[in-house]
């Protein structure tokens, strides 16, 4: 029955929508660069291609606040093209009034009728805003905030996710969803709590932080010992002597090591809550299982972990018109994860609470808001989900952008919505049988790399997060078609990996990293990478450690913030260097790109060319100018395919054969561009888009 839905659903969307996205006739050919590499093994592989019903175009929506204007807002959403609903995410209270009192019928009338519409149903466990009945019955389960303040009732996420007695809340509420919903052929799937994120410093977190601490160390000697705790008198005799690192504390200057060890609990902490709601739904439902993880600038969750045991990948993002190829970023580190992904959350207008401003809102960009769902959908996320369908008449995000305003008139840019909705019909069996090509290059990203350098920030000024965003952005503005990896993922099939911003390298990856150029990889390795270890501190028999320098051939002599009077000298160009400056002494058949020039470095190699069996390792000490690292991308990988002018993403796709297959071009920035296919310039306005699917073949 669940399958016959789903492929009702597909069927469905085909016909129901009806208008091109290709701005030009379709190309007849498609120059075959693209497919120079083999797929990567990536993580557990990319995902073949679109499931059945999907693309989706979703909406957040709250049918225990719409009451009988349901039915007049399922009318509006066929109309515009919204195939998937997801609700549930805050409404504990609706579903249990009382302790032990459940009330599923509004929710029974709401999914029936989505089914009845052929909209399909994600729900969501409501564990992200507890009730009243359960804050006041047990205040022990509230979170414990920086000040040391008991987090009151009223807002969202204010519970501890160590609290035993919240957890056995949480799985019961998520079983009995599962009892009722599980069988349900319209829930597609299910999203557990929402945005997981937020410390908590509660006894209860402290006597499990010191247990985590006693598995990951086994003795509190080994430790000290770790984290050299004899400075500043901090040794300690037990484990029961650790504190939490509360902000308030110690001055905010807690030993590095133990704010890092204590953000990996927090987060180990929160995956661990998933699982056991996870755990409950799987023994009602084979629906697809999933979470909505945060833009990492905001979450401190290891995300390769976190969705290792779900279903779906999928992510929330709220980058404005100015900033569309952060959705790039997004969806390239979710695809490597080999699982369907969604863009679970963003917005159409803008994001806010009560207050809102205009400079990030999509209605002041036409077509920004088509762009950012076409980018989503070319690199291979299943939905684009919009928080929310008609926004809020009270409460704390009054002014959140949504599709319908409260009294039910479209927003400034719906139409924007049910444009792209017509287009995703015309192209719906294209996307269906075809996927995004594989990538010849990985860029290593993780939110474990960000604890790094919130726990030791290295260099005044430099943010993780905007500092490898901004990397990706350079790879994709100089036509590199890439893959966003963890470091402990798989790298087979890639020719170069980059490694900028990695400051602690794991043992597994420096065995994996070291195969991969001895059979002939490239590694692009800086700056700001390999000099800490996994305890948040730095090496002592070398500023790389000393068998990974052996390993290179080179001695970094060297290690000074970045200043105005050192310049990076390569060829006749004297360059600005940006946070860092590592000073590398290279050893015999080193080849140095740059030296420093002038200040303490002067003389100094500041980029050198390593090579190692049949590939190479590439040593950037600094952070040079964008226009230094795209020559460097166009030495190693050549020319770009598609020539495409910066901020033209062209998303080549191939068939279930790996054969060419079209592309689909979005232009992300506000000023006309272009790119060339099969010898023929194609030009691209403002926010453009053109889907290009190859000639079918006999």
């Amino acid at each position: 029955m669940r399958a016959k839905l789903i492929r009702l659903l597909f069927c469905v969307l085909i016909a129901a929508l009806g208008a091109p996205a290709d701005q030009a006739p379709a190309s007849k050919s498609i120059s075959p660069a693209f497919l120079a590499a083999a797929p990567p093994a990536a993580q557990a592989g990319p995902p073949a291609a679109f499931r059945p019903g999907t693309p989706y175009v979703g909406v957040s929506y709250y049918p225990d606040v719409a009451g009988d204007q349901i039915d007049d807002d399922i009318r509006h959403m066929k109309e515009l093209g919204v195939n998937m609903v997801r609700f549930g995410d805050f409404a504990w209270s609706a579903m249990e009034p009382s302790e032990g009192k459940y009330d599923f019928a509004w929710m029974h009338r709401a999914v029936d009728k989505f089914a009845a519409a052929k909209i399909a149903v994600v729900l969501c466990t409501p564990t992200a805003a507890p009730p009243a009945w359960l804050s006041a019955a047990h205040p022990e389960i509230l979170r414990i905030g920086a000040a040391g303040q008991r987090i009151g009732h009223g807002g969202r996420r204010h519970y501890c996710p160590n609290s035993p007695l919240y957890r056995e809340y949480s799985r019961r509420i998520a079983a009995r969803l599962g009892e009722e919903f599980g069988k349900d052929p319209s829930v597609v799937a299910w999203q557990i709590d929402n945005e997981f994120w937020d410390d908590c410093y509660c006894d209860i977190c402290l006597a499990a932080f010191r247990r985590w601490l006693e598995r990951r160390y086994g003795t509190v000697g080994e430790l000290n010992a770790l984290w050299l705790t004899t400075l500043w008198s901090q040794t300690y005799s037990s484990f029961d002597q650790v504190p939490l690192p509360i902000p308030q504390r110690a001055g905010g200057q807690h030993h590095p090591s133990l704010r890092l060890a204590y953000r990996r609990f927090l987060g180990e902490s929160y995956i661990s809550y998933c699982m056991e709601q996870a755990r409950e739904l799987r023994k009602y439902t084979k629906a697809g299982i999933t979470t909505n993880g945060h833009n990492p600038r905001y979450q401190k969750i290891d995300y390769p972990d976190l969705f290792r045991g779900l279903d779906l990948v999928g992510t929330d993002s709220y980058a404005g018109p100015e900033d569309l190829m952060r959705y790039a970023f997004e969806a390239d580190w979710m695809r490597p994860l080999g699982k369907p992904f969604w863009l679970a959350e963003t917005s159409s207008t803008y994001a806010a609470g009560t207050v809102a401003g205009g400079d990030t809102d999509f209605a002041f960009a036409p077509g920004a808001l088509r762009a950012k769902m076409w980018l989503n959908y070319a690199l291979g996320a299943e939905a684009v989900s919009f928080w929310l369908w008609r926004v809020h008449w009270a409460g704390q995000e009054l002014e959140h952008g949504s599709l319908l305003y409260p009294w039910g008139d479209e927003t400034v840019n719906t139409p924007e919505v049910r444009q792209v909705a017509q287009e995703i019909g015309r192209n719906a069996a294209w996307l269906a049988s075809t996927r995004p090509a594989p990538r010849s290059a990985a860029l290593h990203y993780g939110v474990s790399e960000q604890l790094q350098f919130e726990a030791t920030g290295i260099a005044d000024g430099f943010d993780y997060d905007s500092a490898i965003s901004g990397f990706h952005k350079m790879l994709a503005n100089a036509g590199v078609a890439r893959d966003v990896i963890a470091p402990e993922a798989p790298v087979d099939g890639y020719r170069i990996v980059f490694s900028p911003y990695l400051p602690y390298i794991p043992a597994e990856t420096m065995t994996r990293m070291r195969r991969f150029v001895e059979a002939g990889g490239t590694w692009v390795i800086g700056p700001l990478s390999a000099c800490r270890t996994a305890e948040a501190t730095a090496f002592r028999d070398g500023a790389y450690g000393a068998d990974f320098e052996n390993w290179l051939g080179v001695h970094v002599r060297h290690r000074v913030p970045a200043h105005a009077s050192i310049k990076l000298a390569a060829g006749s160009d004297a360059l600005a260097c940006k946070w860092w400056c590592d000073a590398y002494q290279p050893g015999s058949g080193r080849k140095t790109l740059a030296r420093y020039a002038g200040g303490a470095l002067d003389g100094l190699a500041g980029v050198v060319d390593c090579p190692v069996g049949r590939g190479r390792v590439i040593l950037v000490g600094t952070q040079p100018p964008e226009t230094w690292w795209r020559g460097l991308f166009r030495d190693l990988i050549g020319p770009d395919a598609f020539a495409a002018t910066p901020g033209v993403d062209v998303c080549p796709r191939v068939d279930a054969e790996g054969r060419p297959a079209g592309v689909i071009a979005v232009n992300t920035t506000a000023a006309a561009g272009s790119f060339v296919l099969s010898g023929t310039k194609r030009e691209l306005g403002p926010y453009d888009v053109l889907a290009a699917p190859a000639a079918s073949r006999k």
